[in-house]
């Protein structure tokens, strides 16, 4: 899982649009849907509270809070009425259309954030309007927890593979959304003759991708199988060919001459050179290559 990096402003400007929408179009219907279906409710308002301040704070809960909320719908096991779901899915799809691509803008995302492998697709339309023609991810199944089928944190950007593969298999993984999270997953490589000089010069594919087994957490290993990573990136081996020869060929001096001649920092050179910055989610295979990089920079 890559981080999806999130700034107080991107937060506070993703939540102005959503709750803007919310208030304007659909605030008065869904505290109807809330008044006419009790279990919703429960899951909502919290004791005497005011409904509608409640629901705010349901719908912009972060990834923490979702977890706790997700729990206990689990401890409840209520079941919320057609109507209702119906409703929250038909908002779901509103927001999809009319929001998405307004809130991906502000956060910049264009790499999956469960592979890193596949753009999103992103951008400005020949009208000069900016589209998101990529998916929403529910982290938590909105067939299964139909509550948090519109809950502003509740919804990732990710690609089609990822979506479809998360769709059609449960697995506890980390919330992007997380930003205390850290990945364990590691690439590299291992080759049959460890000696075999082509190899390191970037000049032989008489090698495999893979993952590194240590420091890898439960949640790791799930997303790892979950989104089959070991098998998508296993036919990168031309990716990694180049890697080990600007490896070599771009030495410490010549980054310095980089630096220095063309006033660029340690971050600009490594995405120059390397493709890969510290914000994984606006480069495709940004988090490979670093992993690649680093194992043969290290040799």
């Amino acid at each position: 899982m890559i981080k999806i990096p999130l700034s107080d402003n991107q937060r506070k400007d993703m939540e102005t649009i959503y709750w803007n929408w919310m208030s304007r179009y659909h605030l008065r219907n869904f505290l109807q849907v809330i008044e006419n279906d009790t279990e919703l409710k429960k899951v909502i308002v919290k004791d005497k509270d005011d409904t509608a301040l409640s629901l705010k704070k349901f719908l912009l809960a972060d990834d923490k809070e979702l977890e706790q909320i997700k729990s206990a719908i689990d401890a409840r096991g209520t079941k919320l009425q057609k109507e209702t779901e119906h409703y929250l899915w038909a908002r779901y799809k509103n927001y999809r259309d009319s929001q998405a691509p307004k809130v991906v803008r502000i956060l910049g995302v264009i790499a999956c954030p469960y592979c890193n492998q596949n753009h999103i697709n992103a951008g400005y339309d020949k009208d000069g309007k900016f589209k998101y023609w990529g998916e929403l991810d529910h982290f938590y199944n909105k067939s299964v927890y139909p509550e948090l089928a519109v809950c502003l944190y509740n919804l990732i950007p990710a690609c089609g593979v990822c979506n479809l593969l998360k769709t059609s298999r449960r697995a506890e993984i980390a919330n992007p959304y997380d930003q205390a999270a850290r990945s364990g997953i590691r690439f590299g490589t291992e080759f049959d003759e460890k000696f075999d000089l082509d190899y390191l010069q970037g000049k032989s594919r008489n090698f495999h991708i893979v993952i590194d087994e240590d420091g890898l957490n439960d949640k790791d290993k799930r997303e790892i199988e979950l989104f089959d990573l070991k098998n998508r990136h296993r036919d990168l081996k031309r990716n990694v060919q180049e890697i080990i020869i600007k490896s070599k060929a771009y030495d410490r001096i010549y980054e310095q001459v980089l630096k220095e001649g063309f006033e660029m920092s340690d971050g600009e050179i490594r995405s120059y050179i390397f493709g890969y910055g510290e914000n994984h989610s606006d480069r495709v295979l940004s988090k490979f290559n670093m992993d690649i990089m680093n194992e043969f920079r290290n040799k």
